[in-house]
């Protein structure tokens, strides 16, 4: 699919029907297409399907005729059993006087950029491409935070393993994440090095200072987030087994103090208990059996309640005389 961008009035704007510009964005090209690419453009077959594929690395190649840029963008949510946050690759491809865009999607590309247009606009655009894709990162960043926030309010309570594969699947994403700005970094720093063959003037230097600042940010946060939901998970197993051992608790609670009631009233059957109340009306014979078993369960769950507790027989400390 093919989409034509030109700028005018300091902003990236989509061409009309039949209308050409110096931008050009390919999403998920079609064969056809990429020979075009390939054949008529020149670009390295190899750049190419690195520019589509979502494992590459970040990273700068010079070609006779054009430089082209692979760099790293958060995808779009995908909200389905779980959340998933991944990335994707794009390669920008630098000619003289245009710029041609690869994604492996269709995706948004210029929603959080900004253009300094004196010098060459062709790396004006270059730069917004990687200040929306720092954007974009910083803004999945705060939401994976959100997420993390409200799962560690539930987690307390919690006792199936939803949250916890939650968990893990936000550390997934991190993880994505982390490698991804960390290479982004590296390319911002190739960027600044080599700003010469690029022909970055004054006012783009600095916005690619800026943008190297909130992406260094990404990575700094990406990281802190990483081990906190790392912690996160430690904690959760941990309070899941407190849980658990709590509800077993209160269970085997329960099977206690039915026990004895179960013995007194298997040895005493029904004819025992009749011939014990002989002269006994059977409203008050059964009500006095009730009370009786009443006391003894509840002696009986006072007892276990005690052991283990402070105080109690287990846990108590002895006094010194």
């Amino acid at each position: 699919m093919l989409k034509f961008f030109k700028l005018a009035d300091g902003k990236i704007q989509r061409c009309a029907e039949g209308e050409s510009g110096i931008i050009r964005v390919y999403s998920n090209p079609s064969d056809e297409e990429q020979r075009y690419l390939i054949e008529e453009c020149g670009i390295d077959p190899h750049t190419l399907a690195s520019a589509l594929d979502k494992d590459e690395v970040s990273r700068i190649e010079y070609e006779d005729n054009h430089v082209a840029v692979i760099m790293k963008r958060p995808r779009d949510l995908q909200i389905g059993g779980r959340m998933e946050f991944r990335v994707s690759s794009i390669g920008a491809f630098l000619f003289k006087d245009e710029l041609i865009v690869l994604q492996a999607d269709n995706m948004p590309l210029f929603e959080h950029g900004k253009l300094s247009l004196r010098g060459n606009p062709v790396s004006g655009v270059l730069l917004s491409l990687l200040h929306h894709a720092t954007r974009h990162f910083l803004r999945d960043l705060r939401y994976i935070s959100s997420i993390s926030d409200e799962i560690e309010n539930k987690i307390e309570f919690a006792v199936t393993n939803k949250s916890l594969v939650n968990m893990f699947s936000l550390h997934k994403s991190l993880t994505y994440y982390q490698s991804a700005t960390d290479a982004n970094q590296v390319l911002l720093s190739r960027l600044r090095s080599n700003r010469a063959r690029f022909g970055f003037n004054e006012d783009e230097l600095e916005f690619l200072e800026d943008i190297a600042v909130e992406n260094q940010q990404c990575v700094n946060i990406s990281h802190i987030y990483a081990e906190v939901l790392m912690r996160m998970s430690d904690a959760r197993m941990a309070v899941g087994n407190n849980n658990l051992a709590r509800i077993m608790k209160y269970l085997a609670v329960i099977n206690i103090v039915f026990m004895p009631l179960t013995v007194l009233t298997g040895l005493g059957g029904m004819s025992e208990f009749t011939m014990m109340t002989q002269g006994m009306g059977w409203p008050h014979a059964y009500s006095l059996l009730v009370l009786i078993l009443t006391i003894i369960g509840y002696i009986t769950y006072v007892v276990v309640m005690k052991i283990g507790t402070p105080g109690g027989r287990s846990g108590g400390n002895t006094r010194k005389r």
